[in-house]
């Protein structure tokens, strides 16, 4: 590099810093009666900075991530009316439907229990069950309990998604509330896809739970299952989309005011 191109950034460096020092003085500096007005380069580049070095910017991303997670305007008050109340699924309905039957009881909620033996997000998709039970019963808040029977079927988001989607199709805008299988093992998916597809609120996890498990290993001993159903009722209260009147009843069970029963699928 030539001396001349030295001389330049010889001249620029200067002036840097010549503004940076100025920039010093916030009222700005008089010079034989000349009143300069200061730059702001290094209070901006200082104003970027508070809390121990965390950026204004950085600060407000994470304010605004807060502010997110406290917000719950996707969650509707709770409803204190009586419901008339649809559950249906598989034959885990056996240990949770008689634990809601006394909640139901308890909160003046009406409820029919629909067990299909066996049954999947893929029997009840290929046909219109559900919608003929919606149109006989004009349920007003709607519990499902489906995948235990799913838990090893291979590729099942590719597999079953379109089943579960015409579900919630059926479902629409009826609140719903849908119990996750309790695991005995590990799923191949299900609970991913149920987690991905279903709307915010709406979805209880059940794998995590333990279980005192019956003799086939697979479903909860009675008792178990009621405290299963007590956990569910718990979960809505706090996290659940729809949250309806649901105050704890004496640790017993009931009976639902009409039970349907479908055998397992040919």
């Amino acid at each position: 590099m030539n001396k001349h191109y030295w001389g330049l950034w010889a001249l620029l460096f200067a002036a840097l810093v010549f503004f940076a020092f100025l920039s010093c003085w916030q009222d700005g500096i008089s010079v034989g009666g000349l009143n300069i007005k200061t730059p702001t380069f290094v209070r901006d580049v200082k104003a970027l900075f508070d809390d121990g070095g965390v950026t204004k910017s950085a600060k407000k991303k994470k304010d605004d991530a807060v502010e997110e997670e406290n917000d719950e305007s996707w969650r509707a008050p709770m409803d204190t009316t009586a419901k008339n109340i649809l559950f249906i699924g598989d034959s885990m309905l056996e240990g949770l439907a008689p634990r809601l039957a006394a909640y139901c009881d308890k909160n003046g909620h009406k409820l029919v229990e629909v067990i299909w033996y066996s049954s999947s997000t893929l029997c009840w998709g290929q046909t219109a069950r559900l919608t003929e039970l919606i149109n006989k019963f004009h349920p007003d808040y709607i519990f499902v309990c489906l995948g235990a029977n799913e838990l090893y079927v291979p590729d099942i988001k590719r597999a079953r998604r379109p089943y579960l989607k015409k579900i919630l199709a059926e479902i629409g805008d009826i609140p719903y509330v849908w119990i996750g299988p309790p695991n005995w093992d590990e799923d191949t998916g299900i609970n991913d896809m149920l987690a991905q597809e279903l709307d915010k609120g709406t979805f209880y996890l059940s794998a995590n739970d333990e279980f005192e498990r019956s003799r086939d290993g697979a479903h909860p001993k009675r008792s178990s299952a009621h405290k299963w159903m007590d956990r569910v009722v718990k979960w809505m209260e706090a996290e659940c989309a729809h949250p309806i009147r649901l105050e704890r009843p004496a640790d017993g069970i009931s009976r639902a005011s009409q039970i349907v029963i479908y055998q397992p699928p040919a």
